[in-house]
């Protein structure tokens, strides 16, 4: 029962942060994201005066504070320490003040109101400034920009949607990075509108209200707003770059009825025991009977026993929740974090300890105690155990349950090698990232890139070098809708963008099937912002979905920059295998960098040593991060990955509790038979006969629960699988397995027993009783 109840704490208090993320801000019932919606696409960016115009015009409306998640990287340094900082928070002053997160240091009203200042994490300050107090201290971002630390924030919560360790004024945005605010409403910009309400506002009278906002001062045509709870971008309208990782609640479903599988096995095998030791306690329920023992005296003396082994459930529970909590999360990071106390989970706890103390007391108190006194005396006619009919159901309960659990961790294991089995389209092994942490202008964000390259290129492990905005192993850009020649009225076709540089598709290994790639010697191939003019290059999915022949030379416009389409490179994967190939346009711009992507040769085993030698001669000031994008697509499955380690380590534990009941089970069925065995050996039976007869008896339930375990596992994997493009077999080998498994434990388990039983002597056995 311990065991039940740490894997339900464990998974419902895991369950319960994602389902709350940022629950533990004051005010977060009341705080609510703005997003911006045109037909069915929804885009969580907001024009710059959209949270000022909320907050004068609309009633009900407290507080609205903008915030600007930046996906690139700030190389930061104070003295010798040096780091790349990725996710910065740039924010309106109000930040601190309207989601209360704690600061150590530092004051909240006024930390961000200098364009000069930042706030920084307390993971932060001791990278950064190890011992001393950095409030008042320098921290250089890039070259030369030096900044104040105004106060320190405590770290993030897991369960947050913030993520970052510095946080800075938000006008200070296009000063250390290439993203323009664009301050009115011509477009939207990089910034998120929180809101706060009054106290007794209601949402759906500020949203109508909010609308005529939109239509006063909006450009774009028909847009509304839709005001979405903070508590809920976790879980919710899946958008693209949100700062904190979202989650598919069909996973989180999944891990509860993991969680109800093993507490519901775990209280059937703490009936098994307590029912079995009951009906053997029959006897001395009668003489309690004789002597005038109520039903009521009966069940208050089982369940303070019941109580009292729930008691000590508990306490071990407790016990070994607090290591795990303590010391294995930190050595197993797929471990599911959880939260140590919550008075909701303890209240769950305690509802569900009470409902199995009463459930296991019920029977012996009621049914026992209701018989004849007589029929109690009477071992046989007493127990109404002898054959076990209640049990025989929670054996099948329990072994559908193990059989369901085995199987869908099979099928998970499976899809998730599968994906990572699956080729990219491109050289995924030979490929490296490194962050460009750099403004445009500065380090190698300039000519000097060419010059940065052509001595990487010196090395025999260099094989090629180009920029992206980003790494090819996750191009999650945000949707476009492009015009092009030829365009029918009502034709809408979403694309995906990247933004690269020169010897991109060289570099990735792919090729160009029509048409050529970006070449120096056609410098209208870069984006130019005066004219409004650049080329573009298209994959094969992009033509498909736009219905259109020979889309070369013709013209294209995304985002008012019109140029003709120069080539058409063949399909890869840029995303997860979750989905299929989507249409994909590439141009150059040389404002939206973020990656330096290097192929190599992985035969030559100094490739990264001499480009950090390189790299320390021409940028010395920015910290240097090498990632490889193999381990990148990888991560793409991380949350896959992790959900299969979770199944693997709780059906292991749901097939031991299983299996300590059915010892249990057979232990008791076996001396409700003792005097029979004993008698059957008397007139010449075997041990193996003596043995089959035990089996039997148990091996027919586990068929019964193969029949039942499989179709509805099937079912299950069937509809998992949906979330996947690509997708493994429902192969029939998997259920075999299950059962096949299910059965071997069972006859080892029943078989020991069942030996032990079938060579005892028979005088003892008839001596039994």
């Amino acid at each position: 029962m311990a065991i039940g109840l740490v894997a339900v704490k464990i998974i419902s208090g895991f369950v319960y942060q994602e389902f709350n993320y940022d629950s533990g801000v004051k005010k977060s019932d009341r705080i609510f994201r703005v997003i911006r919606k045109n037909g069915d696409m929804q885009d969580p960016y907001t024009h710059a005066p959209l949270a000022l115009a909320l907050r004068s015009e609309v009633p009900g409306i407290k507080d609205a504070v903008r915030v600007s998640f930046y996906f690139g990287y700030l190389a930061c340094s104070a003295g010798e320490n040096k780091f790349n900082e990725e996710m910065a928070i740039f924010a309106d002053p109000g930040f601190f003040d309207l989601f209360s997160f704690s600061l150590i240091k530092g004051n909240s009203h006024d930390c961000l109101v200098s364009h000069n200042s930042v706030a920084i994490s307390e993971s932060a300050a001791r990278r950064y400034f190890e011992d001393e107090d950095p409030v008042g201290q320098q921290l250089r971002i890039g070259e030369d920009k030096e900044i104040t630390v105004t106060a320190v924030f405590r770290d993030f919560k897991p369960n947050s949607n913030f993520r970052g360790d510095l946080v800075l004024p938000l006008e200070k945005i296009s000063g250390l990075t290439q993203v323009w605010i664009e301050p009115g409403w011509n477009y939207p910009s990089d910034i998120h509108t929180f809101i706060l309400l009054s106290d007794n506002a209601d949402i759906d009278v500020i949203s109508d209200v909010s609308q005529g906002i939109v239509r006063n001062y909006g450009n774009e045509g028909e847009q509304e707003l839709i005001f979405q709870r903070l508590k809920d971008i976790h879980i919710e309208n899946h958008l693209f770059w949100e700062a904190a990782s979202q989650v598919k609640v069909s996973y989180l479903y999944i891990l509860l009825s993991v969680a109800f599988i093993i507490l519901l096995i775990s209280c059937i095998n703490f009936l098994f025991l307590y029912i079995g030791t009951t009906a053997q306690r029959a006897i001395n329920t009668g003489i309690k009977k004789v002597f005038g023992a109520s039903r009521s005296v009966i069940f208050r003396e089982h369940f303070r026993e019941v109580l009292v082994l729930t008691v000590i459930s508990l306490v071990l529970a407790v016990c070994v929740f607090s290591v795990y909590h303590t010391t294995l999360t930190r050595y197993f990071s797929w471990l599911p974090g959880t939260l140590l106390f919550n008075y909701k989970l303890l209240i769950l706890l305690a509802a569900v300890l009470i409902i199995m103390a009463v459930s296991s007391a019920i029977y012996p108190s009621v049914i026992l105690s209701s018989g004849k006194p007589l029929n109690l005396l009477n071992k046989h006619k007493g127990s109404g155990a002898g054959r076990f009919g209640l049990v025989n159901v929670l054996v099948v309960i329990q072994f559908v349950l193990c059989m369901a659990l085995i199987t869908s961790t099979v099928f998970m294991q499976r899809q998730l090698d599968y994906l990572e089995r699956q080729e990219p389209g491109f050289a995924k092994d030979e490929l490296i990232t490194i962050p460009l942490n750099m403004q445009v202008g500065h380090g190698i964000y300039n000519d000097r890139f060419e010059v940065f390259t052509g001595e990487l290129k010196q090395y025999p492990g260099i094989i090629s070098v180009t920029l992206a905005f980003s790494s090819p192993s996750s191009v999650n850009t945000g949707e476009s809708e492009p015009d092009w020649e030829g365009k029918t009225g009502g034709e809408v076709v979403r694309m995906n963008w990247n933004s690269v540089h020169f010897d991109y598709f060289e570099t990735l290994g792919l090729n160009i099937i029509e048409g050529r790639g970006f070449n120096k010697s056609f410098p209208e191939d870069v984006k130019d912002w005066d004219t409004g003019r650049c080329s573009y290059i298209l994959n094969q999915s992009a033509v498909k979905e736009m219905g259109i022949s020979d889309p070369v030379g013709k013209e294209f416009e995304v985002w008012g920059f019109k140029g003709p389409v120069v080539g058409i490179v063949e399909d890869f994967n840029f995303k997860s295998f979750h989905s299929a190939i989507t249409p994909l346009v590439f141009m150059i711009d040389p404002f939206f960098m973020n990656e330096i992507i290097i192929r190599i040769d992985p035969a030559v085993a100094t490739s990264l040593s001499d480009i950090e030698t390189v790299w320390r001669k021409f940028v010395p000031d920015y910290p240097l991060e090498f990632g490889f994008v193999s381990d990148q697509i990888k991560s793409a499955y991380q949350s896959e990955h992790d959900l299969t380690m979770i199944l693997h380590l709780f059906s292991a534990l749901a097939i031991i509790i299983a299996c300590m009941g059915l010892f249990t089970l057979t232990v008791l069925s076996v001396n409700q038979r003792t005097k029979e065995i004993g008698i059957r050996k008397v007139n010449g039976a075997k041990v193996w006969e003596v043995m089959a007869m035990l089996n039997f008896d148990f091996v027919k339930w586990v068929v019964i629960a193969f029949v039942i375990a499989t179709p509805v596992a099937w079912y299950a994997m069937r509809m998992w699988l949906q979330n996947f493009a690509y997708r493994t077999d429902l192969s029939w080998w998997v259920f075999a397995l299950a059962g096949v498994t299910a059965l071997g434990i069972a006859l080892l388990i029943v078989s020991w027993q069942s030996w032990r039983a079938a060579r005892r002597n028979p005088v003892e056995a008839l001596r039994y009783e």
